[in-house]
């Protein structure tokens, strides 16, 4: 039996992170920046909660500013924005999203414009009618810019969704600028402006236009905290907008790997510095030293991980002087607290003779208490030990039933000499098809001997 290969797959596996195995190396480009935020707005009831609960707060304060007008009032206005306030934009990020891209492009923003494919938000239609028929006037002030046809294309979103007030008179469209400020002044000063809706602050004023300043920007709007919901109704987004000129100083940065590790930066600005992580990652960098400071004082206070990680540090020597007895005693530590790994480690301990008399009938009372808790690597072991006789009567069967349990959760050494088992009759009844299957997934982990078995015992399936 491949004794070796047992050690070799078993010893990476024995420091432990919480149950969690990570691949180890430098952390990818993410190019997935619009994945969540997107798929959240494509099919979250929430989201679309959220519109209709703004129209509502929004159609609220109508119908206050309706019972409390009095004779002489300046007549009653609402100022919107466009897009993602009463127009939906949802079929331009699909595209972009099942073109691989993560990041806003004109060009075809320009594009989809000019299709005329936009959709009323939700409970957009049916506000904007309400204040239609209580001669409350609606004005839509955007910023686009699509050359000379800009102000023509904006007319034709909205009047292709049926939106009153669409006109010359009612739609204000700034090519050059995303100051609404001057236009919405002016409208305040004819007429009572029930409230603003927008989906960015920029939409409400201009103080709110902060570039690379997150936290600036933060503190902008909670100054005006008691106007959001009363004269601020704002609406979310998540895909774009001037927020993102907080992060990268542009409200539409370039889809680059630089600006990929920003996002990343920012979408990871509040984070739980996990401490096991940082050591585990230490480790498998080399670095002891560090994650020895790290695993030392939890493994004190307790910690069941750390102790077992303490006590492979101590049996490898590594970051310490190599101590037997040391690892011994913090794996007890561990595996007594019902700590599966510790208890594969001591296991692994007996099984070797590291720093111990080997101890076939030791070993396999370790293994034993592992497997129970599903400690796939015992389970494996276990089959080793039923498939020689070690510390055990010599039972193929059995040895079967725990490859099989080990293979069953992907364990490669297991699904290759399981397979083997299942292909020549040793303690189970032959089954070819069964054989190749496992063959296979041990294969495709890059398993070496499960490869040529392969070509050995089913070559008509390689040709294939």
């Amino acid at each position: 039996m491949k004794r070796l290969s047992v050690l070799a797959l078993a010893l990476p596996l024995l420091i432990s992170v919480g149950g969690v195995a990570q691949e180890t190396g430098e952390v990818p480009v993410q190019r997935d920046a619009l994945l969540y935020a997107l798929a959240w707005k494509q099919t979250a009831a929430e989201y679309q909660a959220l519109y209709y609960q703004g129209f509502n707060i929004a159609r609220m304060h109508v119908q206050a500013a309706l019972e409390n007008r009095q004779p002489g009032d300046k007549p009653l206005a609402i100022v919107t924005d466009v897009d993602d306030t009463v127009l939906h934009s949802l079929t331009y990020w699909g595209h972009l999203v099942a073109r691989n891209m993560d990041f806003f492009d004109d060009a075809i923003w320009d594009r989809w414009v000019e299709s005329n494919r936009v959709t009323a938000t939700p409970g957009a239609l049916e506000f904007l009618e309400f204040c239609a028929a209580n001669d409350v006037e609606v004005f839509y002030v955007t910023s686009r810019d699509q050359g000379e046809n800009t102000f023509e294309l904006a007319l034709a979103n909205l009047r292709s969704v049926n939106f009153p007030f669409v006109d010359q008179e009612h739609l204000t469209v700034l090519r050059d600028s995303s100051n609404k400020e001057p236009r919405q002044d002016a409208l305040m000063g004819e007429y009572n402006v029930v409230t603003f809706l927008g989906d960015n602050l920029n939409d409400f004023r201009r103080k709110y236009y902060i570039r690379s300043d997150v936290d600036g920007r933060i503190a902008a709007m909670a100054q005006d905290k008691d106007k959001f919901g009363r004269e601020y109704v704002i609406f979310p987004n998540p895909t774009d907008g001037q927020w993102l000129a907080a992060i990268f100083g542009e409200s539409e940065p370039a889809a680059t790997d630089s600006n990929r590790d920003i996002m990343r930066e920012a979408a990871s600005r509040q984070r739980w510095d996990d401490p096991m992580e940082n050591a585990r990652n230490a480790y498998f960098e080399g670095d002891f030293l560090s994650a020895l400071a790290i695993w030392r004082p939890l493994a004190e206070q307790g910690d069941a991980r750390a102790q077992n990680n303490l006590g492979i540090l101590f049996r490898n020597g590594e970051g310490l002087v190599q101590d037997f007895e040391q690892a011994r005693a913090w794996l007890l530590r561990s595996a007594a607290q019902g700590h599966a790994q510790a208890q594969y480690s001591l296991g692994v301990m007996y099984d070797f003779g590291y720093g111990v008399p080997q101890n076939y009938p030791e070993a396999l009372r370790w293994y034993q208490q592992a497997a129970a808790l599903g400690n796939v690597d015992a389970q494996y072991s276990l089959g080793v030990f039923h498939a020689e006789g070690r510390g055990v009567s010599q039972s193929l069967p059995e040895a079967a039933r725990w490859y099989a349990q080990a293979a069953q959760r992907g364990h490669a050494n297991a699904q290759n000499i399981l397979a083997r088992m299942l292909v020549e009759g040793d303690g189970v009844p032959q089954d070819r098809e069964e054989a190749l299957r496992l063959f296979r997934l041990a294969a495709a982990q890059q398993h070496g001997e499960a490869l040529g078995n392969i070509t050995a015992y089913f070559p008509d399936a390689v040709a294939n």
